[in-house]
């Protein structure tokens, strides 16, 4: 299983600071409407000052919409692409995604998870929120995939000679890995946010590789 750290005192202030922003965004939104709401009253909800509003997002919009997880450290990028030839790809990207996804405590993981529930509802009503959430993940979609392309020629150098095959290859394992997250947290979510997303994660993955081995080709 993975072993993730809890984080520490000054990263959870942070994330905690984040979470107070973005739930004082989203129910006002919801409450007086979104084109009603200012980032002055966002942050008197939020108990911070103006300044620290924006030390954390740039807009409103931004803090509906949300920070998106950042990618993976250098360090787990470096452990990822260093890794035996004989480890199975899906191994080392889930460890890598495990990295950044579930590197936070379970209580800000349900706080999350509850909070995302209600950021839908607001993109339902304002479709150029649903474009901006889409453009961040696709950024961050990209950034992956990109990793995860260095890796593959790692493994296979001629894949460097041709960059369609590599680009293709290298999006279909992440869009894998990312249905393989997706069925994490919604398992994680069935049981109530009980237990290690990461736990959630692990069980996914190794329901894709049994699955990959009954496959017929």
């Amino acid at each position: 299983m993975t072993d993730l750290k809890e984080p520490g005192l000054r990263e959870r202030k942070r994330v905690a600071t984040r979470h107070a922003i973005e739930r004082a965004a989203i129910d006002l939104s919801i409450d007086k409407g979104y084109e009603n709401v200012t980032v002055d009253e966002i942050a008197e909800a939020a108990d911070v000052s103006p300044r620290t509003f924006f030390n954390y997002f740039p807009s409103k919009e931004a803090a509906v919409v949300g920070q998106l997880p950042e990618g993976p450290q250098p360090e787990t990028i470096s452990a990822f692409l260093g890794a035996p030839a004989e480890q199975p790809i899906l191994d080392g990207i889930r460890a890598m995604l495990t990295s950044f996804l579930d590197a936070k405590s379970d209580e800000d993981t349900r706080a999350a998870h509850a909070l995302q529930e209600e950021r839908m509802q607001l993109m339902l009503r304002h479709p150029h929120l649903f474009r901006q959430r889409m453009e961040n993940m696709e950024d961050l979609t990209n950034q992956i995939i990109e990793i995860v392309s260095k890796r593959l020629v790692v493994l296979d150098p001629a894949l460097e000679s041709e960059p369609t095959t590599l680009r293709e290859r290298a999006r279909l394992v992440v869009f894998v890995s990312f249905a393989g997250v997706r069925n994490a947290w919604a398992s994680w979510a069935d049981r109530g946010g009980k237990g290690r997303l990461s736990e959630c994660v692990d069980r996914s993955f190794e329901q894709l590789h049994q699955l990959a081995t009954q496959v017929k080709v």
